[in-house]
This record gives C-alpha cells, sequence and structure tokens, in this order.
C-alpha cells in the first residue's frame, strides 16, 4: 500500500467486516505521517444515505484534522467552511463541536467537492484521504459515483484509499465497464491473515506473559473465528487473562461464554426476519460452506419449502449482509452468530 501511495496510485481496499481493514489504514497512516511527507485524514461514510452526508463526513474529517489549533479555526479552514455553506455547532450532549452542511442539489454538491478539494491541493504537504465503506456511494442519487468520480480527477495531487466491506459491491464499482470508477484504482483484497503466521503470533504473546498455549488450540481458535481478526483477538484476549495454561477445553469454554453473552442480541434477529428467512439463516450456518443453497437435497433436509422461496430468502439475507458470498460458498456473516445458529 505505501508503494502504490508513493507510486501516485489510488487504492481499493476491500475484505468483509472484522477483518481488520480500518486497523490497516490507521496503521498505515502511522507510517505515512512518520515519513513526513504525507498527511492522513480518515473518513467513514457507514452512517451516510446520500450525497450531502457524505460531504459532510468529508467536511468533518478535513476539520477533524486541520481545525483544532490553538488559536481557534485557521483563516483557510474556515474560508472552506464558509464556501461549502457548512456550519460550526456544538453538540448539547457530548460538548464536541460538529459540522453541518445543507445540501439540497447535486450542482451544490459538485460546488462543494470542488472546494474541498482546493483546499486539500493546497496544503504543502500531499494528502491521503482514506474513504471508508465507500460502497454506500452507490446507493445515493444516480449520478453520484459520477459526482465523486469527477472530483478524483480534479485532485491528482490527492491519494485516495477507498475501502469497504462489501466486496461483491466494491469489486463492482472499480470492475464493471459502464462504472465511473472502472480501472481507477489498484484493488487489494485483504484476506484472513494465515494460520502459521498467526500461530507463531500468538504463540509468543502468551510465551511473554510465562502462559503456555498449544498449537492445537490456536489452531481451534482460528476455526471458530474462521480466520477472522476481531474473534480471534476477543477470544486470544479472554484466554490470557483467565488462565496460565490453555488446551483445547479451555478454548471450548471460554468461546461458549463469548457466545452466551451475545445470545439475546442473536435472538432477536428471529424477531425482524421472515419465518423462511430465519430458517434459511439457520441452515446456512449448519451447512458451513455451502456450495449450493437451491440444492434439493440442502432445501428437504431443512425442510425449507420451495426454491423459489428459500431465493427470495437469500437474495433478503445477502442485501441485509447477513449473508455473504465467499469463494463460491454461502456463509453466515458474523462468525458468532453463525456458531451460536449452529447450537439451536
Amino acid at each position: 500500500m505505501i508503494q502504490h501511495i508513493k507510486n501516485d496510485r489510488n487504492i481499493v481496499l476491500y475484505a468483509w467486516r472484522r477483518l481488520g481493514k480500518t486497523a490497516l489504514i490507521h496503521r498505515l497512516f502511522e507510517d505515512l505521517e512518520g515519513s513526513n511527507e504525507f498527511e492522513t485524514i480518515y473518513v467513514d461514510l457507514l452512517a451516510t444515505q446520500n450525497l450531502g452526508e457524505s460531504i459532510q463526513a468529508i467536511a468533518s474529517g478535513i476539520y477533524e484534522k486541520f481545525g483544532k489549533t490553538s488559536s481557534g479555526i485557521g483563516a483557510a479552514l474556515h474560508k472552506l467552511l464558509a464556501s461549502i455553506g457548512a456550519s460550526l455547532n456544538f453538540n448539547p450532549h457530548t460538548g464536541f463541536p460538529e459540522i453541518s452542511v445543507n445540501l439540497r442539489k447535486p450542482e451544490k454538491a459538485t460546488e462543494s467537492l470542488h472546494a474541498l478539494g482546493v483546499f486539500l491541493k493546497s496544503r504543502k504537504k500531499r494528502i491521503v484521504l482514506a474513504i471508508d465503506e465507500f460502497q454506500q456511494i452507490s446507493e445515493y442519487e444516480p449520478q453520484a459515483e459520477a459526482i465523486f468520480r469527477t472530483w478524483v480527477q480534479e485532485i491528482p495531487e490527492v491519494r485516495f484509499i477507498f475501502s469497504g466491506s462489501h466486496r461483491s459491491m466494491m469489486e463492482a464499482m472499480f470492475t464493471e465497464t459502464r462504472r465511473p470508477f472502472y480501472q481507477s484504482s489498484q484493488l487489494e483484497a485483504l484476506n484472513p491473515i494465515d494460520l502459521v503466521k498467526y500461530t507463531d503470533f500468538i504463540r509468543d504473546h502468551f510465551l511473554k506473559a510465562k502462559k503456555e498455549i498449544t498449537d492445537s488450540s490456536i489452531s481451534k481458535i482460528y476455526e471458530l473465528s474462521r480466520g477472522q481478526t476481531y474473534t480471534i483477538q476477543l477470544l486470544c484476549n479472554r484466554l490470557y487473562s483467565t488462565y496460565q495454561r490453555i488446551s483445547e477445553t479451555e478454548v471450548s469454554l471460554i468461546f461458549q461464554q463469548i457466545l452466551d453473552q451475545q445470545k439475546v442480541i442473536y435472538a432477536n434477529f428471529q424477531k425482524i426476519l421472515t419465518r423462511t428467512q430465519w430458517n434459511v439463516l439457520k441452515a446456512i450456518a449448519k451447512e458451513e460452506p455451502l456450495f449450493n443453497p437451491f440444492a434439493k437435497e440442502f432445501i428437504a433436509k431443512h425442510d425449507l419449502g420451495a426454491t423459489s422461496s428459500v431465493r427470495t430468502a437469500i437474495k433478503a439475507l445477502e442485501k441485509q449482509e447477513m449473508v455473504i458470498q465467499d469463494q463460491g460458498a454461502y456463509l453466515v456473516h458474523d462468525v458468532q452468530l453463525a456458531r451460536w445458529l449452529t447450537q439451536i
């Protein structure tokens, strides 16, 4: 990623949730800032629903980076906020400043992005702007992708990292010929860390504290977690704080405790899904990895009804990102939810 940035290539970083994309970006930013050549900005679009909200998020990111000075807001930043019609208010609950932007027309959005770009280009150091959950813009107004693509082309001095947790949507945005961002950036898929590397890493951390953990226990942690960074770290953290010696028995006990703590949340999914969606979700978890959810044997085994109903249910579950396709297999996205579903 550093080589891409230093050689003027924008990056598409995509992976399923909780694999460590955001942590990787911030780790990259440490190195870039440490080189004294770059300034970095992080923006998250997950909660945004339209162009206006995304521009507000970018403006807030710029303010977070450059607005906190001992003498207040600098003249350049103050001018920028005024030019995009932004107002700076203070949240009555937290007391922290918040930026508000009122954009209702696409042409106003274009003008605001242009102003943001002019500000970024004016910085003495080069800017690296990471936009997380970038796939959100595909859910905005029809022209949103084209507006963003035009903006990126206007500021070639700025390097972009487009990050997203919906792999198929991110791939489509950057590989489909009819889409504005077609072949505009270098694609980098973040995959689970290899078990061999994880084994050395985990074992070393336990040994430093004079704790023992068997390789088979680490393999079990990896298998239960499906290689997902967040769950591996959570499970290891709990084991580290509880035991001096860890075998597969302790791994199973702690993992079950984690699932038991989550069951109140997971049980609520049954209330928000249709009966067919819930049954299909359970069936996919129990068959993981599932390569053909429309096979007669699978549908009959789990009494799921008509193939058309299963197809509709899976489509809805994929839209909600509760079910994903990875390397041809259907999986329940949340690995902890998947493991809990196999027990009911």
